[in-house]
């Protein structure tokens, strides 16, 4: 190897940092000592240093380390190494890669016109208060519309603690995604999504009830709240995702209909093959609209009777069945 060569600490396959050798011998372990300094625990003060012998060949060499410094192919442990081009260490749960300056890098990926970058919602301080009082302020007029007898103060706390903390629990396992993935939180971005999330999920069946109601519809709007949920989960992933992966938005929004649909598909599997399970819950709204909402006629009195002698026929069809 030439008079330069570069330390490569790797996660995966993945290069964490970089250090450019060119002065011998070089110390490495977690001492402060060290030319280069290596944040394990298993990983010896003093671990081990690399020198050049008087032909010129750059040698490792384990300092006496607790644990040991370790070929990856063919794995040994070893106390001597000659370094080559693209050659590979385990030293406690670290792997160093060796390469010198003429290694050849993968050819540049060609990438869209840059632009300039502009701040996304998500990240303002101000969107993240406005997205969780708007999130708690909807969870509580749900709780307290949709309760018929006389205030209960224990609903209406339940009903602002539990989309609070299911937020924060949210944001907080996609933050140590983003962390593990991304090396960043990002917990109020995801904090954000997650209230924003979950405010839709709020409002979805309000609104269509609203919308039935006007319409005069109710009964055929469970496929309109299904697909909504199906639309709201999917924006969801998607913007978690952007803070997690480095995939392109293309390939993302593909991975994430997949995804999308196929959870939708299992989710109404029974119903599809006519095995829905019997509901011992009344369909009927529990929150009372006014009269003005209403955008068509109402059904008739002697329409409703009519349509009741009809059920009365089939029922009756039914019983005499054997």
């Amino acid at each position: 190897m030439d008079g330069v060569i570069f330390l490569e600490v790797l996660e995966g396959e993945v290069v964490q940092a970089r250090h450019r050798l060119e002065r011998f011998p070089v110390s490495v372990g977690r001492g402060y000592g060290n030319d280069v300094i290596l944040d394990d625990p298993k990983v010896s003060a003093e671990h081990l240093r690399i020198e050049r012998r008087e032909d010129g060949a750059l040698v490792l060499r384990d300092v006496g380390s607790q644990n040991g410094t370790y070929r990856v192919e063919p794995w040994a442990q070893l106390a001597e190494l000659e370094l080559a081009s693209d050659t590979r260490v385990s030293v406690g749960d670290t792997i160093l890669r060796f390469r010198a300056r003429s290694h050849p890098v993968e050819k540049t990926v060609i990438a869209a016109a840059p632009t300039a970058p502009r701040p996304r919602v998500f990240e303002r301080p101000r969107s993240f208060s406005l997205s969780l009082q708007a999130l708690l302020g909807a969870s509580l007029l749900e709780g307290y519309l949709t309760n018929y007898g006389r205030t209960d103060w224990g609903e209406l706390t339940v009903a602002l603690v539990v989309p609070l903390g299911i937020t924060f629990l949210w944001a907080g396992g996609w933050s140590m995604a983003s962390r593990i993935a991304r090396r960043q939180f990002h917990f109020r971005t995801h904090a954000t999504v997650a209230a924003l999330v979950l405010l839709g999920a709020v409002l979805i069946q309000p609104l269509l009830t609203l919308v039935g109601f006007s319409l005069g519809v109710s009964g055929n709007l469970s496929w309109a709240h299904h697909a909504a949920f199906l639309a709201l989960m999917a924006w969801g992933l998607y913007w978690h995702l952007r803070y997690v992966t480095k995939m392109e938005s293309a390939r993302l929004v593909r991975v994430i209909a997949v995804v999308t649909l196929t959870f939708g598909a299992l989710s109404r599997a029974d119903e599809w093959l006519g095995n829905e399970s019997f509901s011992t819950e009344l369909g009927f709204r529990r929150a009372l609209l006014p009269p003005a909402f209403r955008l068509v006629g109402t059904e008739p009195v002697d329409d409703f009777f009519a349509d009741t002698v009809k059920l009365q026929e089939q029922v009756d069809a039914l019983a005499k069945e054997p």
